[in-house]
């Protein structure tokens, strides 16, 4: 292996469930790529983000920080300009640290002064990182390549529209969009992180190439489009129950997501056809990805990440989008592959510890050698690749979900400082606990799929009470001091030490 310093590769989709692998026994989608990455790394079966949306999840990924730390609870909340990223962090140690994709990022007006979100001038790359190809979906990189390819102003205006006949049988996701496979916004991607490789050179170099699909609109270039029959699409997740005695958020959010139109088999299963073709084409990228690295001496020396933002519905429990607290839409795909031959005793492994995206930033940092800094709320996940699993590691994961930005809580008479909910889960129990809403708990070893809430039922009482104590140490254990550690440093204590004779 070469001596050179680690590099890092962090890849990230934007909507890919946990399950959507072959390697992890879906009976439908290939992805032979990522379960080669995953047979020389390991494998995270429990990796949870910590917020179902794109902005506030990435944010912690990001910073390494739960979302009531970042103060970014949604995806035009900035992050706040002192907050640090995983880029500053790198770059501070003297590695090249760019993005090549999406981030979510909105800068903080209080900080940058030309930053104005209110009037929609927002997302930029992510602070801290090179804006290498920045592409938060049309691009502008990715849109004037379209035009030097000869594709006609009107298609680089829409690049995601479908080519749908006249007598169209369908519904429109199976019918390809107007860019050829070779120019999609997925190949493209791959196409500057290669070229970044490239010109990097021998400094050491830390790369977020970070993919909009297969996030909404669920529609794919031709062959993907098709690649997989609708028929053979997995039932969803979900029973009538569900509709018949539903959470109060449910209905609306439904309406208000609009999932009502999906409910019928012919599109969800043409949806979820679409869907695995979308990462079919990540993994066919990934492919030309990989062996552009190990041709090119970077295998050996680059560890590599690759997760989601979170998880899609697609169906499941009646809904299509990501919020409230499901496994789909929180349970994301998460490996690492750490060259080095520390990991060599846990390569080829899947794990079931609970991971969660705080975990990224501590991980990187130790593999590179740096300190973590007390901020970070995180764990480095490298013992686990070490085998060297800590005694202490957790037993359960959390989120945070602020939901003030919808219609669907101004439609039940909610009101915006009520507007919170939180969720913990262990192999047990998944509770969630909203203001203003009822509570909802799964018994998971009776009900995997989380189709029975048996919050209201008395024999679960004192669980509920249990896993409301949990919530409460959680937020109480991770309060946020970070911004006032200085005061310790300088004034460890008021007046004269009494104990200094002791």
């Amino acid at each position: 292996m070469s001596s050179n310093p680690l590099n890092i590769l962090f890849i990230m989709t934007d909507q890919m469930r946990a399950d959507c692998m072959s390697g992890v026994g879906h009976p439908v989608v290939k992805t032979p790529h990522l379960d080669a990455l995953a047979s020389e790394g390991v494998l995270f079966k429990q990796a949870f983000v910590q917020a179902a949306v794109c902005g506030p999840s990435r944010m912690c990924f990001y910073t390494g920080r739960y979302p009531h730390a970042t103060r970014s609870p949604w995806n035009e909340v900035p992050l706040p300009g002192d907050e640090k990223t995983m880029g500053h962090y790198l770059s501070e140690a003297g590695y090249r640290a760019a993005l090549c994709g999406k981030t979510h990022y909105t800068p903080d007006p209080l900080t940058d002064p030309e930053a104005q979100p209110e009037q929609g001038i927002h997302r930029t790359a992510l602070a801290g990182l090179e804006s290498w190809e920045f592409n938060d979906g049309r691009g502008d990189g990715w849109l004037q390549y379209l035009r030097e390819k000869g594709y006609a102003e009107e298609k680089c205006n829409n690049p995601f529209a479908v080519n749908i006949p006249e007598e169209a049988d369908k519904d429109h996701t199976a019918y390809p969009i107007h860019i050829r496979k070779e120019d999609s916004d997925t190949a493209f991607m791959t196409d500057r992180a290669i070229a970044f490789m490239a010109e990097a050179g021998d400094m050491p170099w830390f790369l977020h190439l970070s993919y909009f699909k297969p996030h909404l609109p669920i529609v794919a270039p031709y062959p993907y489009n098709e690649m997989y029959d609708p028929a053979d699409s997995p039932l969803p997740n979900r029973i009538p129950e569900e509709l018949e005695n539903p959470h109060p958020f449910h209905i609306p959010y439904r309406i208000e997501r609009k999932s009502v139109p999906f409910d019928e088999e012919h599109i969800w299963r043409q949806r979820r056809a679409t869907y695995y073709g979308l990462i079919t084409e990540i993994d066919d990228h990934l492919g030309r990805l990989f062996h552009h690295m190990k041709h090119n001496g970077l295998w050996e020396n680059t560890l590599i990440l690759f997760t989601s933002d979170h998880g899609e519905y697609v169906g499941d429990h009646w809904m299509f989008e990501k919020e409230l607290f499901y496994d789909e839409a929180y349970n994301v795909p998460f490996i690492i592959r750490d060259p080095r031959v520390e990991a060599n005793p846990t390569r080829g492994l899947v794990n079931d510890n609970f991971i969660e995206s705080v975990d990224v930033v501590p991980t990187f940092l130790e593999a590179c050698g740096l300190g973590i800094p007390a901020a970070i709320q995180g764990r480095s996940i490298g013992p686990i690749l070490r085998a060297e699993r800590p005694s202490d590691w957790r037993n359960e994961v959390y989120a945070d979900w602020d939901f003030r930005f919808y219609w669907t809580p101004k439609k039940l008479g909610i009101p915006p400082d009520k507007c919170r909910g939180w969720m913990v889960r262990d192999t047990h129990f998944k509770y969630w606990h909203f203001n203003g809403m009822p509570d909802v708990l799964f018994d998971l070893n009776k009900d995997p799929q989380e189709l029975y809430n048996v919050a209201e039922d008395p024999a679960y009482a004192e669980v509920i009470q249990t896993y409301r104590l949990k919530l409460m140490d959680w937020r109480m254990a991770n309060e946020d001091v970070s911004r006032v550690s200085w005061t310790y440093n300088r004034r460890p204590g008021f007046g004269t030490n009494p104990f200094s004779n002791q």
